[in-house]
């Protein structure tokens, strides 16, 4: 208790200290650096606009949780990290109107070591695209599905520039005590090779669909794979192996956009289902997978300087929303996120709320009880200068699965009870320049 407190008035000093300080420009979230939205720019025919935009993150946490202590010594819990990103962007439109253009992503891989030595740059999302405002975009390459498109905004998730539960506070802990994030907009959705098509809006209603072929993130068809020890090519219907590997995965949402006077409101609903690659491993014990099939919606209404909303999604879906599959026998996931902000001039505060009740970990002696998770992230981001923002987070979340040891990663042996409970606490400040 004395150490959540302790956060708490760390986290409403550097809120103070913000909004006693001047505004330097309007305050910038993560959306300002979304990679997979065309710019529409209105460009002159047969001309094309290049830019590069750059981000460099360095960010101080500290986290206590269940796993604190081990049986020779205590953690420090305190981590220094950093991190860079590069965004190369073109907007191009033909001479017959026709718009067009291409949005990378760069990202900074350790690779698991220190120093320049381990340092590589790797491309982590990648599209290109063809359209007009009239006639609707078509998206092609590694980034985000139609639902997470139409979504956008309804998960709460920019009040500390870094996402809240979507961001880095959360993996300040131990991994068995990180809080999933069940938003269908993981990694494992947005890497992937798709189509997408985004429609005009028309009254306020526009409408995306997309198509993914393989969970392939390969860019070749001799690297088409799903894992580095796995190769499952585009013919392939089955293999040896326990891995879920989803293939065919469709997906398709309706958004809503609409102001009210001084209220603007965005929405959606969507669907998202796959097939799944047959695991001729499986048996009458570990049962065969699933299909993904997952109903979602959510909204956001603004009124002034605040905001709030939520989504919600169920279905046949694993326990990190990321794509992967669930077993034949598991019960299907109920998740909710949750949350508010209020902006004042340079300054963004906010707090996001998820309860996740998902199949949980597999345990191959015909384990299926749910994972249920809970907590809380507050925080708030200043833009203290042009291109720099002053960010700080603080969460609390619980974990619990019976029948299922944390500490082991197993099923509990004996008591039942041992183990199958988490908790963690987690500060985080930070700054982002960006360019």
């Amino acid at each position: 208790m004395r150490g959540l407190k302790v956060a708490i008035s760390a986290l409403t000093g550097v809120l103070a200290l913000a909004i006693d300080a001047r505004a330097a420009e309007p305050a910038l979230t993560t959306d300002s650096f979304n990679s997979g939205i065309a710019t529409g720019a209105t460009l002159a025919p047969g001309t094309v606009t290049v830019r590069l935009r750059a981000l460099l993150t360095n960010e101080l946490s500290y986290a206590t949780d269940s796993f604190s202590r081990t049986t020779t010594a205590k953690n420090s819990g305190v981590l220094l990290g950093s991190f860079i990103r590069l965004y190369p962007k073109f907007d191009a439109v033909a001479a017959n109107g026709l718009e067009y253009g291409a949005t990378l992503e760069a990202r900074m891989n350790s690779g698991g070591t220190g120093g320049s030595g381990g340092n590589t740059i790797y491309w982590r999302r990648y599209n290109g695209y063809v359209g007009t405002a009239s006639a609707g975009r078509l998206y092609f390459g590694a980034e985000n599905n139609a639902l997470a498109r139409q979504a956008s905004g309804t998960s709460m998730e920019d009040f500390d520039y870094w996402g809240g539960f979507n961001g880095d506070v959360p993996t300040a802990g131990n991994a068995a005590t990180t809080l999933n994030f069940v938003s269908l907009r993981t990694s494992t959705f947005y890497t992937t090779n798709k189509l997408v098509y985004i429609s005009p809006s028309f009254a306020g209603f526009s409408v995306g669909a997309s198509w993914e072929p393989s969970q392939s993130t390969g860019d070749t068809q001799a690297a088409n794979t799903y894992a580095a020890t796995n190769a499952v090519g585009t013919q392939t219907s089955s293999f040896a192996g326990p891995s879920a590997v989803r293939r065919n995965t469709l997906d398709a949402a309706v958004q809503y956009k609409a102001s009210f006077g001084p209220v603007a409101i965005t929405s959606f609903v969507g669907y998202l289902q796959s097939g799944h690659v047959v695991d001729n491993t499986a048996t009458s014990a570990t049962r065969q997978f699933k299909d993904l099939k997952v109903l979602a919606g959510g909204a956001r209404v603004t009124f002034g300087p605040f905001a709030v909303g939520g989504t919600i999604n169920a279905g046949d879906i694993d326990a990190n929303g990321g794509g992967s599959l669930i077993r034949q026998g598991n019960k299907r996931g109920l998740n909710m996120i949750a949350g508010a902000q209020y902006i004042v001039g340079p300054v963004i505060m906010g707090f996001q709320y998820i309860n996740n009740d998902t199949a949980g970990n597999f345990n191959a002696n015909a384990l299926r009880s749910n994972l249920h998770e809970t907590g809380v992230v507050i925080g708030g981001a200043y833009d203290w200068a042009p291109g720099a923002t002053l960010y700080s987070s603080f969460e609390y979340g619980e974990r619990h699965q019976g029948g299922w040891n944390f500490g082991t990663g197993a099923a509990s042996v004996g008591n039942l009870k041992v183990g199958n409970s988490t908790q963690v606490r987690a500060l985080q400040i930070g700054n982002v320049f960006k360019w």
